[in-house]
């Protein structure tokens, strides 16, 4: 199991723990407080329409306070649920998919690389074709197989640039130049920046970041 797996079950432990809390105490807090505020009692709705919304006990409470309740209850629901997840899984997300776990999980699963390009690739609007030479070491504690250089993502911006190498092994402490193949549909011109990726068995190992120039 790999550490970003890990961190994602951590993660949803936590968040479903703080929407224990938030649905048991924070919420009917919030809500006894806003009544206080209204001058009105309020209570959690039992009615089958209307099962888990805030409202006022009294029937002959005014619209207006009747309608801030049901106002202020959806902004509080929608901050303490919808509004925590995106603090915490959207982060989350962004960190994972930059590669910046790559090097702990390494030491955490005893599998890893380095991946590094030292020139950029150039091709010509017409012909769409170029080579980029990289440069893989194998960092970690195991063999890695059935090993993939490849351009990660698909976008207009570079000319939908894709392209991946041959398939290869690496032995433990194994450093190797492996030739990517790259491939756009009428690339525009200039120079565009773009991620490479390296993985093993479909597992992803390293990231490394490249530039492609057109001209």
């Amino acid at each position: 199991m790999s550490l970003a797996v890990v961190l994602g079950i951590a993660l949803l432990v936590l968040y479903w723990a703080w929407i224990g809390v938030f649905f048991g105490r924070l919420r009917p807090r919030i809500m006894e407080a806003l009544g206080r505020r209204l001058g009105v009692s309020v209570r959690e709705s039992t009615d089958v329409l209307t099962a888990g919304t805030y409202e006022a006990r009294s029937e002959r409470t005014p619209l207006r306070k009747t309608g801030a309740i049901y106002a202020v209850d959806l902004v509080v629901l929608l901050l303490g649920t919808a509004g925590v997840a995106a603090l915490v899984f959207v982060p989350a997300f962004l960190v994972g998919e930059s590669g910046a776990l790559l090097p702990y999980e390494s030491k955490f699963t005893g599998r890893g690389a380095e991946l590094r390009v030292f020139d950029a690739a150039e091709m010509s609007p017409s012909d769409g074709k170029a080579t980029l030479a990289l440069d893989v070491w194998n960092t970690g504690r195991d063999p890695l197989a059935g090993c993939v250089g490849a351009v990660e993502g698909y976008t207009s911006r570079n000319g939908y640039l894709h392209g991946t190498t041959a398939r290869f092994d690496l032995a433990t402490g194994e450093r190797r130049p492996v030739m990517l193949a790259l491939e756009a549909t009428r690339p525009p011109q200039g120079e565009r920046a773009f991620r490479l990726k390296l993985e093993c068995l479909n597992e992803r190992i390293a990231v490394a970041d490249a530039k492609l120039v057109v001209r």
